[in-house]
């Protein structure tokens, strides 16, 4: 990891409240997220109008998740995050969401648990992100779908994020382990068992949205 920086001091970065105070803050972050949780329903709403429960690996401190419950009222909304303190800020915010301190490594379900899989911008801050993928695999219902949103890693997003986290004294400074492009990605989901049902490309390029299946 670049400059030795662990896992527990990129987290202690953030504040627990990161997402909530920014989408109402900065208009850069609001666009990215609201157009990212669009494009998640959309994608969703592919195959599943009425999921049974959906589980959200990576999932802060519930903002994201919470509002895919406003959208999906009838599911079950679990979500996953080895960040305790955004966990628990979460957990006394939401109450119709439920949120737990886990490991997206080692995910606390049994096989087929879950009809409706979100990752979204995680596989990036992993230490072993073909692992999360396989985890998410197993824990995934053989008629259900993961949805996996994350940067496209391109010129322009490489740009802003290098102002993000750099010249804005960001809290996100060396929180991307591992870099990857489209190909990559489309790659390592078809090598861990899982087919590409759409792509979708978009946020001015700079992100992408996989809707995929088991073989």
């Amino acid at each position: 990891m670049k400059n030795h920086k662990s896992f527990e001091e990129i987290w202690d970065q953030v504040p627990p409240d990161y997402y909530q105070k920014g989408v109402k803050k900065n208009m850069l972050q609001k666009l990215w997220h609201k157009n990212k949780l669009k494009n998640v329903i959309n994608s969703i709403k592919l195959k599943h109008a009425n999921p049974f429960n959906i589980l959200d690996v990576g999932s802060a401190s519930g903002w994201f998740l919470y509002e895919l419950k406003k959208e999906f009222r009838n599911s079950d909304c679990v979500g996953i995050d080895v960040y305790k303190k955004a966990v628990d800020y979460g957990k006394e915010r939401y109450k119709n969401i439920k949120l737990l301190t886990a490991d997206a490594h080692d995910i606390p379900f049994k096989n087929g648990a879950f009809e409706i899989i979100v990752c979204c911008e995680v596989l990036e801050h992993v230490e072993n992100p073909e692992l999360v993928i396989k985890e998410m695999k197993r824990v995934l219902k053989r008629t259900g779908s993961i949805i996996v949103e994350i940067d496209t890693g391109n010129w322009l997003f490489k740009l802003i994020w290098y102002f993000w986290t750099n010249l804005r004294k960001g809290v996100w400074r060396d929180s991307h382990v591992h870099s990857f492009s489209v190909e990559k990605l489309k790659r390592l989901f078809l090598k861990n068992g899982l087919k590409i049902k759409k792509m979708k490309i978009f946020n001015l390029s700079m992100a992408v949205v996989f809707v995929l299946e088991k073989n």
